[in-house]
């Protein structure tokens, strides 16, 4: 189109270039005028032509230059497309592993139940000779280092701690059959340099294996619990019920038990005379014995009576006991937790003891408090007895564990003679790494011990630290 249109422009040019250039005397017609004028028109309008098509030129460039940038956008998207396709490919493909792991784990669920169901225990857990029983071993490692000067010198003692000692345990529980279930424990504290018998003359003691249980039970909430066999009295633990972090290893109403075997001195002198003479909780003890716990009544009581070895007897009411998980009750913003018991423990002139505990954290702060008390109805002396208290927090400074401390302070009357008295305050910190199953702790303690009528003791100062790993 616009080749053709330039070539008649051309030819219209030379014809009109050869027309004028004609001599006038050689034209035999005169030149018309109008003719003339319509060529000059049209020389002009094929020119206007030849403009607005270069226009149109220049407009069709630019929609070219346009079109061509939009294809490489839509080129562009489409590789994104197709990576975002890829990448969408690879997360389904994950999604369906990670579905056909769930499928072959709810299987495994899924026969476990049905085995259990059927009274039988899936094969990957431990088992005894008797594959209908399930057999959970677990324990612990309680290590720590004690510090004392009792007056004349100061010691370092490398210990077992014996408020909690070194142990392993084994216990066996068979399927639960209308509720009733029927299981068998066997435990031994392992503790070398018990921290109980170390002292000034003997600083490293014999290794003990303390069979602390080796007993068998039935269960059934409705009706309660039968024990028989080496384990825990009724009156066992009731001096001691303790809610606080600190209380589990190192800080409790038992305050003898780290230092038991440390010697009061007198003048530069020993005096024969234990810590563990003089400070003592009044608690029940573990023994061979058929013990009875009660169903829970009401939101947490339960009654427990024992009948043991060398004609001893226990009776018991506690408080949030839940057979010896000691869950505690709530009431309000408190956690409680607590129990009292009275008992004939076959000793020479001692027609009874005493002992009873109650422990309380108010949940929202982490505060808490807990008291003990206990004392022996004696024959021909004063009655020993004893009181403690102690005020505890446990909060959370970091993540990994909570942190608890403890300050405590605990005074005794008549338990080595008559009108003798005692005293010992305390303050003590554990610090709990979860991931590691660990508790690490420290304490400070002096006891103090006084005597009638004769010159008294120098005080013990005494420091704990140290470190429990359960497994």
């Amino acid at each position: 189109m616009l080749i053709r249109t330039w070539s008649i422009a051309f030819v219209i040019a030379i014809s009109v270039q050869a027309f004028l250039s004609v001599p006038v005397g050689a034209q035999t017609v005169a030149v018309d005028a109008e003719l003339l004028r319509q060529l000059q028109e049209l020389v002009k309008e094929q020119s206007d032509q030849l403009k607005q098509q270069s226009q149109q030129l220049g407009s069709q460039a630019q929609t070219i230059e346009t079109l061509k940038s939009r294809v490489d956008q839509l080129e562009r998207a489409s590789t994104e497309t197709q990576n975002i396709a890829t990448q969408a490919q690879s997360t389904a493909a994950e999604a369906q592993t990670t579905a056909t792991e769930a499928q072959t784990v709810a299987a495994k669920a899924i026969d476990t139940a049905e085995q259990t169901s059927a009274g039988q225990l899936p094969s990957n857990v431990v088992t005894s000779g008797d594959d209908k029983i399930k057999v959970t071993v677990s324990g612990q490692i309680n290590r720590a280092v004690n510090f004392t000067d009792d007056g004349e010198e100061t010691r370092a003692y490398f210990v077992d701690n014996d408020v909690s000692n070194s142990r392993v345990r084994w216990v066996g529980e068979g399927t639960t059959i209308d509720g009733t279930n029927l299981g068998s424990r066997i435990e031994f504290g392992i503790s070398p340099n018990n921290s109980g018998d170390v002292s000034q003359q003997n600083e490293t003691s014999d290794d003990f294996l303390d069979v602390r249980k080796a007993e068998g039970w039935v269960r059934n909430d409705t009706y309660g619990m039968l024990q028989f066999g080496k384990g825990q009295a009724a009156a066992d633990d009731t001096a001691e019920y303790d809610l606080s972090l600190v209380g589990a290893v190192n800080t409790y109403s038992g305050v003898a038990d780290l230092f038991g075997a440390i010697e009061f001195t007198e003048s530069n002198e020993l005096t024969g005379i234990r810590v563990d003479d003089v400070f003592f909780n009044f608690d029940g003890d573990r023994q061979n014995r058929v013990g009875i716990d009660s169903p829970v009544i009401g939101p947490g009581l339960q009654i427990a009576a024992s009948a043991g070895d060398d004609q001893r007897y226990d009776i018991a009411l506690k408080w949030g006991y839940d057979y010896g998980d000691w869950s505690g009750v709530q009431i309000g913003d408190f956690l409680t937790l607590g129990a009292i018991s009275i008992r004939d423990p076959s000793i020479n002139k001692t027609d009874w003891r005493l002992a009873g505990s109650f422990s309380a954290i108010h949940e929202p702060t982490g505060l808490g408090l807990t008291v003990s008390g206990g004392m022996d109805e004696r024959d021909q002396r004063d009655n020993p007895h004893n009181i403690y208290a102690k005020l505890s927090w446990d909060t959370s400074f970091f993540d990994f564990g909570d942190t608890g401390f403890g300050i405590d302070y605990t005074y005794g009357k008549n338990r080595q003679a008559d009108s003798d008295e005692n005293q010992s305050y305390g303050i003590g910190v554990v610090q709990l790494i979860d991931a590691w199953a660990t508790e690490l702790y420290a304490q400070y303690r002096i006891f103090n011990y006084e005597r009638e009528d004769e010159q008294n003791p120098d005080n013990i100062i005494a420091g704990t630290i140290g470190g429990r790993v359960k497994f």
